[in-house]
């Protein structure tokens, strides 16, 4: 199929670039004039999110538009999905788990947007209705990009000690990105049109993982919180891939790779949260004592308490 990417210089669009080019389809990527520069393999595409107005003509003739790019603000955002749905390809377009309200959410769950990404729930609602995907990663990690490495290390560093936002025990989904990028290919390819489909694996507890990130002992984003431990000292952390659940009727549509999951709990719930799918298996880099960071798996050295 001809794919045009969207944001294939970012840390999600330049892995899902590499994930369609690798299954032999022939990909373009939208290029901004300036911007960052694009392997020699991709077609290139002039265009601006910022300008919506150039997109239409940009993203016509395509099989699938695949859009993984950073939202800009809610009406330059919404004017690009209108453009990008006027050029008459296919769209496939990326939100995340702040469209959702707190607790347990699936696909048919309301949307209850944190302010952040108060718009989207309208975009996600127009690139149903014209046949296309919406994908909501939650908390993407992996190959050295992401939340941990782009947030909560960079504020450790800042504070001198580790930092979680909310109360201790919070939780959000994650996904490597190496799997949400199969997830793109999948639902691109197999996916029934005018559907949902959540990209993470399972929830992992913000507390636990900047413990891991921290100079000093952990308190909340908010710098009320004091000295939290939550698992002994020297003891790695790894969020663990998940499964797709058996249980959901459009499973046969996608196939039986692993670390793809649909049902995901929400990234803000404060209750216990029971693990999604198999007991987890120490991974190859654990078992010989290597570092961490040689695992295929590996999130800065982290594992789920």
């Amino acid at each position: 199929m001809k794919i045009l990417i969207i944001g294939a210089s970012g840390y999600i669009g330049s892995h899902v670039a590499a994930a369609f080019a690798d299954a032999g389809h022939e990909v373009s990527a939208l290029h901004r004039p300036g911007g960052a520069p694009l392997p020699a393999r991709y077609g290139h595409v002039t265009g601006n999110l910022a300008e919506p107005g150039a997109l239409t003509a940009a993203a016509a003739s395509y099989d699938r538009v695949i859009h993984a790019g950073a939202p800009i603000d809610d009406g330059t955002d919404r004017a690009g999905a209108e453009a990008l749905l006027t050029s008459g390809s296919p769209l496939l377009y990326t939100t995340g788990a702040a469209v959702l309200g707190t607790g347990t959410q699936d696909e048919d769950s309301p949307t209850a947007p944190h302010l952040i990404a108060a718009g989207r729930p309208a975009i996600e609602r127009r690139v149903l209705r014209a046949g296309g995907w919406v994908i909501r990663p939650g908390m993407v990690y992996g190959d050295g990009g992401g939340l941990v490495h782009g947030l909560l290390t960079t504020k450790a560093a800042e504070r001198g000690t580790g930092v979680y936002i909310g109360p201790p025990g919070t939780r959000w989904p994650v996904v490597h990105i190496d799997d949400l990028a199969a997830l793109y290919l999948a639902v691109a390819t197999r996916a029934a049109p005018g559907t949902i489909w959540h990209g993470a694996s399972e929830t992992v507890r913000l507390d636990a993982i900047a413990n891991r990130t921290r100079p000093r002992p952990s308190r909340e984003l908010a710098g009320v919180r004091g000295p939290r431990r939550t698992r002994p000292a020297g003891r790695p952390v790894h969020p663990r891939p998940g499964r797709l659940s058996r249980k959901d009727p459009r499973r046969a549509g996608l196939g039986t790779r692993q670390h793809l999951h649909r049902h995901v709990p929400h990234r803000l719930t404060t209750a216990p949260s029971r693990r999604i799918g198999r007991k987890r298996r120490s991974c190859r880099a654990e078992r010989q004592g290597t570092r961490p960071g040689s695992c295929t798996r590996a999130c800065a050295g982290l594992r789920l308490s």
